[in-house]
C-alpha cells in the first residue's frame, strides 16, 4: 500500500515538473531594440614632452685624517738562550746548580731547560673594567718535547678571577728541554708568577 501510494506521488511530481519546464520554454517575446546604447570611448592624449638632461656628479670621497690605530695583539715573544735565562731562572725552582743550568749541553750532556717561546697572559676585560688587582702563581712540568704539562694554580689572589687567563698563557710556552747524560728528561716543578695590575 506504501509503494504504491509513493508510486503514484513519484509520477504527479515528475508530470507537474515537465508541464513547469514546458510553459517556461514556450515563453517567446521580442527584445526592446529603441532604447539608446550607452557606448564610452577612451581616447589617450599624448602629450610632447622634452627630456632633461641631468648632470651627475661623482660622489665625494672623504678621507680620513688619521687611520685608525691597529688592534693590539697578544703575541708569542721569542727569546734568546742568554735573555731568557737571565728571565726565567729566579721564577723555577732552583734545586739544580748553575753551573749545570748555563752550561747548554757543554760538559758532560747535562743542560737545564731554556724557554724559548712566552706569552703573557691577557687581562681579563671584566676585572680590569673593574679594576681589579691581583696575582697567579702556576706550577707546571716541562715535557721532553719542551712543551708545558699538567699546569695548575698553586695560589691565586682573588681566586679564580685570573686563573684561567695564567694558564691559558703559560700552556703556550715552549723550552728546550733538559738534558741529562745527552737525554731530554722532564722537569717537573717549574713555578712562574703573574701580577695583574690594570
Amino acid at each position: 500500500m506504501r509503494f504504491l501510494l509513493a508510486l503514484v506521488l513519484g509520477l504527479l511530481t515528475t508530470f507537474a515538473l515537465f508541464w513547469v519546464m514546458q510553459a517556461l520554454v514556450g515563453v517567446s517575446g521580442e527584445l526592446q531594440e529603441g532604447r539608446s546604447r550607452l557606448s564610452i570611448e577612451f581616447v589617450r592624449l599624448k602629450r610632447d614632452t622634452t627630456p632633461e638632461m641631468k648632470k651627475r656628479e661623482p660622489p665625494k670621497r672623504e678621507r680620513p685624517e688619521q687611520p685608525p690605530p691597529p688592534p693590539e695583539m697578544n703575541l708569542a715573544k721569542a727569546i734568546s738562550p742568554s735573555e731568557a735565562l737571565g728571565a726565567i731562572v729566579p721564577m723555577v725552582d732552583t734545586a739544580v746548580e748553575l753551573e749545570k743550568a748555563t752550561s747548554l749541553g757543554t760538559g758532560g750532556g747535562d743542560r737545564d731547560v731554556v724557554p724559548l717561546v712566552r706569552v703573557d697572559p691577557e687581562y681579563p676585560p671584566r676585572a680590569k673594567q673593574r679594576g681589579i688587582q691581583g696575582f697567579v702563581e702556576i706550577e707546571f712540568t716541562i715535557g721532553r718535547a719542551g712543551t708545558v704539562k699538567d699546569p695548575k694554580v698553586i695560589a691565586a689572589r682573588p681566586p679564580s678571577v685570573f686563573d684561567r687567563s695564567a694558564l691559558r698563557a703559560v700552556s703556550r710556552w715552549r723550552y728546550n728541554p733538559k738534558f741529562e747524560d745527552g737525554v731530554a728528561v722532564e722537569r717537573p716543578g717549574v713555578r712562574v708568577h703573574f701580577t695583574f695590575k690594570p
